[in-house]
């Protein structure tokens, strides 16, 4: 296996679940999937492999059967070790070219590794005094809880794990919370803008804290809002209340305010808004009442359907295509939109 490769597939062997090596020529190693979660029956189970072929490493999983190259695996399971995974090897093939080359051309470094830094952990960002939840071991209190909430293991890198909150946040605001003795830890879902700079996030709590969530901004002329790094606006995407709602739905933001304001959104005619299914709720049917009002889409839940929240929908064992085939079949706008949500509050 090529030298880059078999760096990376050792550093992979510290943070996969029951990894071990089962080959050497040609490389075999095995461990459980951290994209489907492999067995949750039998914790012992551990189908995912890293195999050699022509020299390269390649990812498969036996469960699930997702198939990737090495590069593609660490872009889904670690962005961080993605991008040195993309620096270690055009390195590689630079210096080949200088090896092989029969007149070498001097070059800028920089201007050769014009390479994307992974936009959540850039230099100074408060992100990198913590960790993603994506690089904690499997039995992490943090771990368990996400596993509780059925959030895939493929979004778990966009989360973070603060284990002294206040702590971390006066590190990035002075004095913005009350130094305590007992600092609790907290899940981090980080509001960051196109350029990869965090402007804020989202806490929730993992005790019995009288505040499961809290909202830090960090420049507060930006929009309460989760997933505008990853979105494409250009494409039909959803704006759900909270960021652990958009965890389950391709091409997702969530306002963390949750007043149906579109700032920060673009080509809102490909937007459409879900709101929690509580009909009696009055805050809600005026936020919905307020986007049908704007010209925006809405999700207006089938009145058979009991769960509160996308969470909750997925915790009763509905799929996520059937989740959002609920919901682009139940989408309605203008007159149509006005007309289903008098019925729908009477529920």
């Amino acid at each position: 296996m090529n030298v880059t490769d078999l760096k990376f597939t050792g550093i992979l062997s510290t943070r996969l679940d029951r990894f071990a090596v089962k080959a050497s020529a040609p490389y075999r190693a095995n461990f459980r999937c951290p994209i489907c979660g492999d067995s949750q029956k039998n914790k012992t189970k551990a189908r995912g492999w890293i195999l050699e072929k022509e020299n390269s490493a390649i990812y498969y999983c036996h469960n699930c059967n997702a198939s990737h190259s090495l590069r593609n695996f660490l872009k889904f399971y670690d962005h961080n070790l993605y991008n040195e995974y993309i620096i270690d090897t055009a390195m590689d093939r630079e210096k080949k070219r200088e090896l092989y080359a029969t007149k070498p051309t001097p070059i800028k470094p920089l201007d050769k590794l014009q390479m994307r830094a992974p936009n959540f952990r850039k230099k100074g960002s408060p992100l990198l005094k913590i960790k993603k939840v994506s690089q904690l071991q499997h039995d992490h209190r943090v771990k368990i809880y996400l596993q509780k909430r059925l959030i895939p293991a493929s979004v778990q890198y966009k989360l973070y794990y603060a284990p002294k909150f206040n702590e971390w946040v006066n590190s990035i605001i002075p004095g913005k919370l009350p130094v305590v003795e007992r600092d609790r830890p907290r899940l981090i879902m980080p509001f960051i803008d196109k350029g990869g700079n965090v402007f804020g996030f989202n806490a929730r709590a993992l005790g019995n804290e009288e505040l499961r969530y809290i909202t830090i901004m960090i420049d507060d002329s930006m929009p309460k809002m989760f997933g505008l790094n990853d979105v494409d606006f250009t494409k039909k995407y959803y704006v759900v209340e909270g960021p652990i709602d958009s965890l389950f739905l391709n091409n997702a933001v969530a306002m963390a305010g949750a007043d149906g304001n579109a700032r920060g959104l673009d080509n809102t005619e490909n937007a459409v808004f879900i709101f929690d299914n509580e009909p009696r709720n009055k805050e809600i049917v005026a936020r919905m009442e307020k986007c049908i009002d704007k010209g925006y889409k809405v999700c207006i839940w089938p009145a058979k359907l009991l769960d509160n929240d996308i969470n909750d929908m997925i915790l009763s064992t509905m799929s996520q295509a059937d989740l959002e085939l609920i919901i682009d079949n139940n989408t309605y706008h203008g007159l149509d939109g006005k007309l289903q949500l008098s019925y729908w509050r009477k529920c």
